[in-house]
């Protein structure tokens, strides 16, 4: 299946979902993710502000601020990734290209981030990942050797997804019926 058909398939599970349904998802993902080492240990964490066709992330940013993490979300500029401070929704803007809540305020160099919550439109069990198609979190996560953790639900974990030379796999991926990491930074995350 090329990348493309993937999507689509993706797209139309999407569809037939209903958000109250990947919200229980989103909470059992974000409840395994709040359980790990990498997670209790890290204070700098960059997460995604989703958008309505993506595992919700509101209330999970919004609790994990309340609770004294430095989240931060990333903004688009140009072919790239910016990673901004998040201070709460009312700091949120998306008036922009792609109509994203996105964070408004000084960008920080990545090297600051302890762990990256990633979304996907679909991910494997070898931890590899399908994006939207423009290489935003490819070139972010090429800059940046922290943990990184992909995020979905469960009907958007597929056999094999396609990759390119210029993929990288993720350090580990969580949906609600599992947790697939690297081996050699397995204790991280168990």
């Amino acid at each position: 299946m090329t990348k493309k058909e993937l999507r689509q398939q993706i797209k139309q599970l999407k569809a037939m979902t209903p958000l109250a349904m990947r919200q229980v998802e989103a909470d059992m993902v974000f409840n395994t993710v709040k359980a790990m080492p990498v997670w209790q240990q890290a204070q700098h964490i960059l997460c995604y502000w989703s958008l309505p066709d993506e595992l919700p992330t509101h209330e999970t940013v919004n609790r994990w601020l309340a609770e004294g993490k430095s989240i931060y979300l990333p903004r688009v500029v140009g072919d790239d990734l910016e990673i901004v401070p998040y201070h709460g929704a009312q700091s949120l803007d998306d008036n922009n290209k792609f109509h994203i809540g996105e964070p408004v305020g000084d960008a920080v160099d990545p090297s600051c981030l302890e762990l990256i919550i990633v979304p996907a439109v679909a991910l494997d069990a070898q931890r590899n990942r399908l994006g939207r198609g423009k290489g935003f979190y490819d070139r972010l996560l090429s800059s940046t050797s922290c943990p990184t953790i992909g995020v979905v639900c469960d009907f958007q974990l597929v056999d094999e997804v396609p990759v390119e030379p210029h993929d990288r796999p993720l350090d580990c991926v969580v949906t609600s019926d599992g947790v697939y990491c690297d081996e050699e930074k397995k204790s991280l995350f168990n």
